[in-house]
């Protein structure tokens, strides 16, 4: 008989189950990631190309090129896609990144051949009308000014400018000046050279069925087109210390940053660093959130992250706050640093930590777009999806001496650079 007076234990996971990925090539290049599950007759579609902002010759032209690609063909208009698209219940949605464009349609299986066709048609004879360049142009412009008027975006901005430099893909700021010199030549010049099949990865989801893989092979994969390879180029700006204050004309609070160079997600230390900062601000119930916030009660959020990118990162600390208080938060940011280089972290509290990060890992492989999202991360670092029990076993196996380490190998406040945005005064 079961005894109602005692819970049931707890155990500990030992091992993610990751779901079956099916991982092919075509003889044109195009590599194809299957994530084959649900019940549903629903499928989700993702064309990717290594074309982001690491690969332009000009300023937000990588940009400009995702979001005009279904303003138009040679043989259809942006409306006329917009219907298409519609009538079969399909959405899709364009996007580029620091390293990538993503082209992203949702469908019905039924309705899985014309999704394909619209999509193939978009990358093969795209039309970059001149007057959907314009729109483009005027409607970011225009988003660029409200951003600016955000301290929190001008903080980023500056704090990643400081960090990789203001010439650097991962660095530069936009603005209206770098918007309005994006031409159709210039559109038509990044999508020729880094839009080929060699460097072109797609990614379905949901029911996927023979009939759907022969689709993707007759329209991805029987015509080939080669990309540039274009070198990256490494970060060279100094890596010390200073402290920046700007000014806005936003009344309300002051907003701050503080970070440095960190890595990117191959570097031997990425596990215990994933670690650290999840301690340190990456959750609700972290060291920054309990004393800033619950303990002090000086902002309202706080938060720690980690930004990688295919070949860099950064790390940072961020937060908004009545002016009065930005030294106080300041004081003991570095204050939680110090804790961390100086006492080991407690057995209870490392292995919340731990327990919390694997049901995130859990949450994230639950459902086929999950699964499909994760396994793209992977296949995107060239890593297997399996790999990842690898990056769990490391967290798992990760002490208290691991993270002190850690924090004292990274968390130098000398190396911080500070970025503060406060009201005219």
């Amino acid at each position: 008989m079961v005894n109602r007076n005692q819970a049931p234990a707890i155990h500990s996971i030992k091992k993610l189950f990751i779901p079956p990925t099916n991982i092919y090539a075509f003889e044109n290049g195009t590599t194809v990631c299957e994530v084959n599950l649900g019940s549903q007759d629903i499928l989700k579609i993702e064309v990717v190309h290594k074309a982001g902002r690491s690969t332009e010759y000009q300023r937000l032209v990588s940009r400009a090129t995702a979001s005009l690609l279904k303003e138009g063909t040679s043989n259809k208009s942006s409306a006329a896609i917009a219907e298409e698209i519609d009538f079969y219940g399909s959405s899709i949605k364009t996007a580029s990144n620091m390293d990538f464009a993503y082209t992203t349609v949702y469908c019905l299986l039924k309705y899985a051949d014309q999704a394909l066709a619209m999509v193939h048609e978009l990358y093969t004879s795209p039309s970059f009308p001149e007057e959907e360049i314009e729109k483009f142009k005027k409607l970011n412009i225009q988003k660029l000014h409200d951003e600016l008027s955000k301290n929190e975006v001008l903080t980023y901005r500056q704090l990643t400018e400081e960090i990789f430099g203001k010439n650097h893909p991962y660095g530069y700021n936009s603005t209206e000046a770098d918007y309005m010199d994006i031409d159709r030549t210039s559109i038509l010049q990044h999508f020729n050279d880094f839009y080929g099949t060699d460097n072109c990865y797609i990614f379905v989801s949901g029911k996927i069925t023979d009939a759907v893989r022969r689709k993707i092979q007759n329209y991805f994969g029987q015509t080939s087109k080669l990309s540039v390879k274009k070198q990256y180029t490494p970060v060279t700006v100094s890596h010390e210390g200073r402290t920046i204050h700007l000014y806005s004309k936003n009344e309300h609070q002051s907003a701050l940053k503080t970070g440095f160079r960190l890595f990117n997600n191959t570097h031997p230390d990425n596990a215990a660093f994933f670690v650290l900062n999840t301690i340190y601000g990456g959750y609700f119930g972290s060291r920054l959130m309990t004393s800033i916030r619950e303990k002090s009660g000086l902002t309202y959020d706080i938060f720690s992250n980690m930004d990688q990118m295919l070949h860099d990162g950064c790390f940072y600390v961020s937060t908004e706050a009545a002016t009065e208080y930005i030294p106080k938060i300041f004081d003991e940011i570095y204050h939680q640093m110090d804790r961390l280089r100086q006492k080991k972290v407690k057995k209870g509290e490392l292995e919340m930590v731990k327990n919390y990060l694997t049901g995130n890992f859990m949450n994230m492989l639950d459902g086929p777009m999950n699964v499909a999202s994760f396994a793209k991360t992977m296949v995107l670092t060239d890593k297997k999806p399996e790999d990842f029990n690898t990056f769990f076993n490391e967290i798992k196996s990760i002490d208290a001496l691991h993270i002190l380490d850690t924090a004292q190998k990274y968390f130098i406040k000398e190396k911080m650079i500070e970025v503060i945005v406060s009201p005219e005064q």
